[in-house]
């Protein structure tokens, strides 16, 4: 019996001991993100600040550590029970300056080329050792100042003659592909339109581009006496990053079919009219003379 009832406590230390360790996993909740900012374009010539701030719930027990990534790559750390930080510069990523204390983790970052992801991710003491981590995508360009130049533009086109014009897209990181739409249908013929042409890089890596348009009015039907021309310059980044610029072509105003009829038409009744009028005269003068011939043998 005593066995038994000692089995019995046994048992019951056993599931309180489950219970509470239960208890501490279910109340202990790691540290919140409750801000993430990562500049969503980076310029390279200037440094990027990424911030990461967080607060302790109740029952959670002390902070363990604050990791950055940069995709998968881990690139800075903060351990603050042995006050120390940490940067780790293998990844090519340069991690010039930081501020990290209980509630917030700040660096300062050169940015690399191309799109990536950075996390922050944040760790309680054990016996859990929650986490939680945030990530948002930051991408290295310099975006247009302006948005892109139609050039070339005349004044007004003939029926059957063409416009040239040209648009420009400003200086950036990476370079503009550029789209050209004519009454917002794309032009994609080759012969209408040629590739994307791009410029030498200046002082900091920036390149403007530029792409023609060959216009023939003829080719398009219109009642406006205009043609809607738009040039869109977008930078493949993500997302994209898009600007545009629209004019309009003026085109000098065809003859219309009904118009031409009826020119048409009074030029066929006027001749006609002269032509009865011709004939009335030479049939009434033979008429005349018709009647004075026997006059005359008389």
């Amino acid at each position: 019996m005593d066995r038994y009832f000692g089995r019995q406590v046994q048992y019951k230390k056993k599931i309180d001991i489950i219970k509470q360790f239960i208890f501490v996993s279910v109340r202990s909740v790691s540290h919140t993100i409750t801000l993430l900012e990562v500049p969503l374009w980076a310029d390279p010539r200037k440094e990027a600040e990424l911030r990461c701030h967080y607060m302790r719930q109740p029952h959670d027990p002390a902070l363990h550590s604050v990791k950055w990534y940069r995709d998968t790559h881990e690139i800075f750390r903060y351990t603050p029970q042995e006050y120390e930080t940490r940067a780790f510069n293998s990844t090519g990523i340069s991690v010039t300056n930081s501020s990290c204390n209980l509630s917030a983790c700040d660096i300062t970052v050169r940015p690399e080329r191309g799109t990536a992801k950075y996390t922050c991710e944040v760790s309680s003491e054990g016996p859990r050792f929650a986490v939680d981590k945030r990530s948002a995508n930051m991408t290295l360009a310099v975006l247009p100042e302006y948005d892109p130049l139609i050039t070339g533009l005349p004044t007004i086109v003939q029926v059957g003659e063409q416009a040239l014009v040209n648009c420009t897209s400003d200086y950036s990181i990476p370079a503009a592909d550029i789209d050209w739409f004519v009454d917002s249908e794309p032009q994609e013929d080759p012969m209408i339109t040629g590739e994307t042409h791009v410029s030498g890089a200046d002082g900091d890596g920036l390149r403007a581009s530029w792409r023609t348009l060959h216009v023939f009015p003829d080719d398009y039907i219109t009642h406006r006496g205009y043609l809607s021309l738009r040039c869109r310059a977008t930078l493949p980044t993500q997302p994209p990053h898009i600007r545009s610029m629209s004019v309009r072509l003026y085109v000098a105003s065809r003859p219309h079919i009904s118009s031409y009829m009826f020119s048409k038409n009074n030029a066929v009744a006027e001749s006609t009219s002269i032509r009865f009028q011709w004939e009335m005269l030479v049939w009434t003068l033979s008429l005349l003379f018709g009647r004075q011939v026997p006059l005359l043998v008389k």
